[in-house]
């Protein structure tokens, strides 16, 4: 008997095409034949492909005999030679010499066999080598299309017939017309991109079961989210178990800031408390009110005493103490995210006593507050190519694990991935099933319920095309294609937010954003900035202190360079931007006075020359061009003969509303409004417009919850003992990742993560 999946009366899904289905249960049916793993020996591949040739032939599927080649980017360059004949793949050969030894090449077989098992490019993958997974589904896909591959019956309508559907319930009152219209459009009911995204939910019967546990809570996922709610939750005294489907020597906690409002850590060293309701309402500005006011408000109140606590758990573990001690000098390796006093740069101080601990917020067209506690770890004199390459955040998190499972007992498993969530007949979660490293079965029963941690969808390119709706138009109006719409840079598959669709949740509605950071002329020393940019053609075309509208508004520029311009009073447009995620930072205050080093030794002339950067926690480089003349240096950054005089101009006119004291152009506040009429000159660029924009680390919309982080259905009712956080969570943000202080996907992560394991636990 199978274990009973969702039953309510809405729908949960739309299955994939029942041809791959078939196919799959074909290769299933092989391994159990032979009594062999798909990991084993070639018998169980020869009788997958067998069977899967059958199911291919059954369905319709033709082809122009033939091998074909196709390559794609994954870590490096890869080839696929597939080999058809008129109704099947017979076989496949992969070049993954490029990719990473122990990930992507690792996975080349396993990959062969899931490809000519499904027959098509619909492959489950290999957890840890998504991208070299997106890879080899490009590839074939190239060679089936190169092989005229149809399935016969579907060339004409992308229509899901009712045999396809997974718990659709047409009879329902309210929505069965919709749920049929959605279907016959090939759509997911309830989301307006095209595709049938969702699949299906598996279902397991009970001599599939390997090993059956009883538990307390389950948390799926193990990064920054999930190790808080393992301890949130095993604090409270209940019995947790955590999975986490990467092994642990691919696992990794990314990044190393956390933002964190009014901690007791930052107010040590001499910066007050803010009003925080001025800083929720600033989260729902930037997010043009698509937020959920009480889960940023959630954040805002708790995370300040969230990353007190983890600070605490490092000492109690012994931790080493530069991690949780504040020390912005050199040797430290833990700082809070500030600007600068330029009065006192000005006046010769020494750069250690120019902090500016309490002028906030930074308003020069959104606000700012230094709120972001940042692991950097140690300190380099050179630039560093790549993003939280020294940071030590992931000892804080390390300790996290250990006290949960040395204090309280939790237990936790890597190469542990989450199939389906269990629920009894009225839809409570009851439950989850896995699949370990080694493919065994694993049903783990809850008392109080899952905790799903387990991150965005940003790697699978089906979840982005169907729901990054403006994204999606902006990289198709390019000529971009669905199969390379994701990102590479630690994207989750969507697998976590799936499974809570499956279970009745529903995703934020459109639009939904990406971490797409910062706007305009961002690509400079100081990052996000509120300086002058100029477009290709010459003109200003923004308020650059706006940093939520500098991105749409550079988005919607004539594709080409545009221009950062500056002068000799470069240091006090600096400290008069915001401290913007990604925008400049004197919290080592050292970063400050590298910078003026490097910008003073630029020799001028007509090549740029590259500098050491202060934005975020960051240590990359920049170019920049240093000329005696604003003419000369329009010349040296190639601004075109046409908009030359137009750049001039530009520049003139902005001098004049600095002089005035008001941008009546575009509302800069005043204290941003800084000449640029002294040389020497300086200028950065960086190319704008109409560009193919794909997403960018991970998505920003996740499942919709109530104030108890826990997962609602159609109708806004609770799905008892089912709890979301970290970027499974919706109500965070709006179309983008503009916010009021850097480190705040973290900071929400950690501090929903532990309100949602001791939500979780003091379930009755």
């Amino acid at each position: 008997m199978k274990e009973k999946i969702s039953r309510k009366t809405f729908i949960k899904g739309l299955a994939a095409g029942a041809a791959s289905f078939a196919v799959l249960g074909a290769f299933e049916a092989a391994e159990s034949m032979t009594g062999k793993s798909s990991a084993g020996t070639s018998s169980a591949t020869d009788a997958a492909l067998d069977l899967a040739n059958s199911a291919a032939k059954s369905s319709g599927m033709t082809f122009t005999p033939g091998t074909y080649t196709a390559t794609a980017t994954g870590m490096g360059e890869i080839t696929m030679t597939a080999t058809f004949d008129e109704s099947s793949i017979t076989d496949i050969q992969l070049d993954l010499s490029n990719e990473t030894p122990d990930i992507g090449q690792a996975a080349k077989d396993t990959l062969i066999e899931q490809c000519l098992a499904a027959q098509s490019s619909e492959i489950d993958g290999v957890s840890g080598a998504t991208v070299t997974t997106n890879a080899v589904k490009k590839c074939l896909d190239d060679c089936i299309a190169q092989a005229g591959g149809t399935v016969a019956g579907t060339a004409s309508s992308s229509a899901i017939s009712e045999d396809e559907l997974t718990y659709a319930d047409f009879d329902d009152e309210t929505r069965g017309q919709a749920m049929k219209e959605a279907a016959a459009e090939g759509r997911v009911f309830g989301y307006s991109g095209h595709g049938n995204w969702l699949g299906k939910a598996p279902e397991y019967a009970d001599s599939e079961i390997d090993e059956e546990i009883d538990t307390d809570v389950v948390v799926v996922g193990l990064g920054h989210a999930g190790a808080q709610a393992v301890l949130g939750a095993a604090e409270k005294g209940c019995s947790v178990i955590g999975i986490e489907a990467q092994t642990k020597d691919m696992f990794a906690w990314y990044g190393e800031d956390i933002g964190a409002w009014n901690s007791e850590f930052a107010k040590a060293q001499g910066i007050p408390e803010w009003n925080l309701g001025e800083v929720v309402d600033e989260f729902v500005t930037r997010g043009g009110g698509r937020v959920d006011p009480g889960i940023v408000d959630l954040y805002v109140k708790n995370s300040g005493a969230t990353l007190d606590h983890m600070l605490e758990v490092c000492k109690e573990m012994g931790v080493d103490s530069r991690v949780y001690t504040y020390d912005n000098t050199e040797d430290g390796w833990t700082i809070i995210h500030m600007n600068a006093d330029y009065e006192k740069i000005a006046a010769g101080e020494d750069i250690y006593d120019c902090l500016d601990k309490t002028n906030y917020p930074r308003k020069p067209g959104t606000k700012t507050w230094p709120a972001t506690v940042q692991f950097m770890g140690p300190y380099t004199s050179d630039t560093i190519d790549g993003v939280s390459v020294n940071s030590v955040l992931k000892y804080v998190e390390q300790a996290q694990l250990d006290k949960a499972v040395q204090d309280y007992g939790a237990e936790v498993y890597f190469g542990t991935a989450a199939q389906v969530l269990l629920q009894n007949e009225d839809g409570d979660v009851i439950g989850v099933i896995a699949k370990d490293s080694d493919g065994k079965i694993i049903k783990y029963n809850t008392s109080k319920g899952v905790v799903m941690c387990g991150g965005d969808y940003a790697a699978n390119s089906d979840m982005c095309w169907a729901l990054l709706n403006e994204y999606m138009e902006r990289y198709e109006r390019e000529g971009g294609v669905k199969s390379d719409f994701f990102s590479g840079m630690g994207g989750r598959d969507g697998s976590s937010v799936k499974m809570m669709c499956w279970a009745g949740g529903q995703i934020d509605p459109a639009p939904r954003g990406t971490m797409i950071i910062g706007g305009g002329v961002n690509n400079t020393p100081w990052g996000s900035n509120c300086m002058l940019w100029l477009n290709c053609e010459g003109k200003r075309f923004c308020n650059e202190g706006n940093i939520t509208g500098a991105n749409t508004a550079a988005a919607r520029q004539k594709s080409g360079d545009a221009y950062l311009v500056t002068d000799k009073n470069f240091m006090k447009s600096v400290c008069a931007s915001g401290i913007e995620h990604s925008g400049p930072n004197a919290g080592r205050p050292q970063y400050y006075q590298d910078l003026m080093d490097d910008m003073e030794n630029i020799q001028p002339g007509s090549e740029p020359t590259q500098i050491r950067g202060c934005a975020i926690a960051e240590r990359m480089g920049a170019e920049v061009y240093k000329c005696d003349t604003l003419e000369e240096l329009a010349d040296a950054m190639g601004v075109s003969a046409d908009a030359k005089q137009t750049f001039l101009d530009s520049i003139e006119h902005y001098n004049e509303l600095c002089d005035n004291g008001a941008d009546t152009d575009f509302g800069k506040a005043a204290t941003c409004m800084i000449p640029v009429r002294e040389a020497p000159f300086y200028g950065c660029k960086q190319t704008i417009g109409r560009t193919a924009t794909k997403p960018s680390m991970v998505t920003m919309s996740g499942i919709m919850t109530d104030l108890s982080l826990n997962v609602l259905d159609l109708e806004g009712n609770k799905i008892n003992g089912l709890y979301a956080a970290g970027n499974s969570l919706g109500g965070r943000y709006g179309t983008g990742y503009s916010t009021p202080c850097a480190g705040n996907s973290i900071g929400m992560a950690v501090t929903h993560g532990r309100l949602a394991g001791q939500f979780c636990a003091d379930q009755a």
